[in-house]
């Protein structure tokens, strides 16, 4: 460590020098003064690279908080960016931050309107402030005198050549919770600037974009219809659930082993369904969940793989579940040894741009992120998966100028190329409020229970790998997870804030052994789900 790294320590001798002056009749003016405020230091970690000494010239680049960036609502928050030296030291509103070797900088410090900086090193001063914009609150939600039937009449979001989907949140501007395809007739209550609030039943609630729906007359709340007879047609990647359910809108939970359909506004005719002669299915029974709701339990024989969800013209729901694939490369033969993936269809994608993180020295995420992913590609590759990657240079998608169109271009791409598993590698960055130091960690993201254990393994791997705490998979709404036709994952390596972690994903060795932990994850995934490595019985 240098002698000009502040520490803790350093800070703790101070204080105990003034104390021993004062007992002992020191000057007052020594016993008055109070240590300087020293900012936390990141600690090292062993698994990672050291970080790379550089000595340029002088300056302060903030790259977090952003020009225009809100005043979070919390007592302290974070700043990182870059000095251009190591021998520098930094003082942000008074107190003194650590330096990292390569100029960088990370600091975890009480929320203020502004954050006066100043930068010093081998006689030269630097200064810079950063001023937050203004807060923007919501309009209230204005009541309809009468609930008003709608028809979703465009939308798009994860089912690709299935349908097209508009998403319900909990609250407007929140996670998305539901998808209602083309068709589906929900019953409006409430409006919002830009959104409307649909009712499902009489306790659940969800708010959809206002230009997604074609809102008509008052519709009958007092009256449910019932559910026709539910048949299954099969085929040989899937089986169809066919539900007579006249356009209702619905929600499906689907686990490994179980898919739930809940069908709203609708009264299920019978209890016992009928499953047919195939082997994916092993039973299905309807439960009322009160009178405004029915849902259909599926049992199933193997692992679910994935489904989509759609309405035919007459208004029956189709819901397609997806079997797992065959991978006749993980079979026993000598001559299969070497290919084990042979048969598996991997969409690799690499987040962002637009958008992404930023380290304190400038690495983009989307940069570190390409780096991991073409190597991960490549491993695949040599395993004998075939693979697509939504790109492979540092530009956007092609044809994606704004980011919902970027993310929905990548998600379409992986169901219409029937890819059996989507991997979105990305690194983290928090949002503002969270102490870094206290939340570091490796983690991956899922959206739907049946591709659980598969963040659960790469999680795992990643963190073994990263030397970091590992966070788990953590269920979230984002669209690069949402996919419903394959397990999808999003891993968080590293936080590209900390010096350290941006350092390491400049090294092509480190590199390399990140993309060892993927493919490890994705191995550990189908060991459990393709124990025999036949996909069927």
């Amino acid at each position: 460590m240098r002698s000009d790294e502040p520490t803790y320590r350093s800070a703790s001798v101070l204080l105990v020098l003034a104390v021993l002056l004062a007992g002992c009749g020191g000057t007052d003016r020594v016993a008055r003064e109070k240590p300087e405020a020293v900012a936390r230091a990141p600690e090292p970690v062993a698994a990672l690279p050291a970080i790379p000494e550089a000595d340029g010239s002088l300056e302060i680049d903030l790259a977090y908080p952003r020009p225009g960036a809100v005043r979070p609502e919390a007592d302290s928050t974070f700043l990182f960016g870059t000095v251009g030296t190591g021998r520098a030291t930094l003082r942000i509103n008074g107190t003194r931050v650590p330096v990292a070797p390569n100029g960088s900088f990370l600091a975890f410090l009480p929320v203020a309107d502004v954050y006066r900086m100043q930068a010093q090193a081998g006689g030269r001063t630097d200064t810079t402030r950063f001023r937050y914009g203004q807060t923007v609150t919501p309009n209230d939600a204005r009541s309809l005198p009468a609930p008003r039937m709608a028809t979703v009449i465009s939308g798009r979001d994860t089912l690709g050549e299935a349908s097209q989907i508009v998403a319900g949140r909990e609250t407007p501007g929140g996670n998305r919770r539901f998808f209602f395809p083309r068709g589906a007739r929900l019953r409006v209550d409430a409006r919002l600037p830009g959104a409307v609030r649909v009712r499902l039943g009489d306790t659940t609630t969800a708010w959809v974009d206002a230009a997604a729906v074609r809102v008509g007359e008052p519709v009958d709340t007092t009256s449910t219809s019932t559910v026709g007879s539910v048949r299954t047609v099969s085929a040989p990647d899937y089986i169809d659930v066919r539900i007579p359910a006249g356009f209702a809108p619905f929600d499906v939970t689907a686990e490994a082993d179980a898919v739930g359909i809940t069908v709203f506004d609708r009264r299920a005719a019978e209890e016992r369904v009928s499953v047919g002669g195939d082997a994916f299915l092993r039973a299905g029974r309807w439960t009322q969940s009160g009178p405004d709701r029915s849902r259909l339990l599926l049992l199933l024989n193997r692992p679910l793989w994935g489904y989509k969800a759609f309405y035919e013209p007459n208004g029956t729901l189709v819901v397609r579940l997806r079997r797992p694939p065959r991978l006749p490369g993980r079979a026993a033969a000598a001559d299969t040894a070497t290919v084990p993936l042979r048969g598996l269809r991997v969409l690799v994608d690499p987040g962002h741009p637009p958008g992404g993180a930023i380290g304190p020295s400038g690495l983009s995420e989307a940069e570190a992120n390409l780096a991991i992913a073409r190597r991960v590609a490549e491993r695949l590759r040599e395993k004998g998966a075939t693979v697509r990657m939504t790109r492979t240079t540092e530009a956007p998608l092609e044809n994606a100028t704004w980011a919902p169109d970027e993310l929905w271009a990548r998600v379409d791409l992986a169901v219409r190329s029937g890819a059996h598993l989507l991997v979105s590698i990305h690194n983290n960055a928090f949002p503002d409020g969270t102490n870094p130091f206290a939340n570091v960690g490796s983690e991956a993201y899922y959206f739907h229970p049946f591709a659980r254990d598969l963040a659960r393994g790469m999680s795992e791997e990643i963190s073994e790998t990263t030397g970091l705490r590992n966070k788990g998979a953590k269920r979230r709404s984002l669209a690069l997870v949402r996919p419903t036709w394959m397990p999808a994952v999003l891993t968080e390596s590293l936080y590209l804030m900390f010096p350290q972690q941006e350092a390491a994903l400049r090294d092509p060795a480190f590199l390399d052994r990140l993309a060892g932990a993927h493919i490890r994850g994705i191995e550990r995934f189908l060991d459990v789900r393709l124990d025999d490595g036949s996909g069927d019985p």
